[in-house]
């Protein structure tokens, strides 16, 4: 019975180290700015990211906190992933919603 714990203690760590999700490599990395575009309660875009190569408004799900500032236009580089869904941002046509895999300062 003794050597059952120890065991478990050998194949636990190796079986949760199997499980740890990773960023796909498939991914290429995107130049973009996040921009403050105004409280939404007044009309505005709140907080966006725009693709500098297609100029394409995006709405992040899981922007870091240090990116979520008033006034904020930051260029950063990031990885995203599409979750298929939509947003519309003030006025404008429906943008779609993205899950950030890794995102940096320029």
């Amino acid at each position: 019975m003794k050597k059952i714990p120890g065991l478990l203690l050998i194949l636990l760590p190796a079986i949760f180290a199997g499980c740890q999700k990773s960023a796909p490599s498939n991914l290429s990395e995107i130049n973009a700015h996040v921009i403050d575009g105004g409280d939404p309660a007044v009309d505005g875009k709140g907080i966006y990211i725009r693709l500098d190569a297609s100029h394409e408004n995006v709405v992040p799900i899981n922007l870091p906190a240090e990116y979520q500032q008033k006034g904020i236009n930051s260029p950063v580089a990031l990885k995203i992933v599409n979750t298929g869904g939509t947003k519309r941002l003030g006025v404008g046509s429906d943008s779609r919603i993205v899950y950030i895999v890794s995102i940096r300062k320029l």
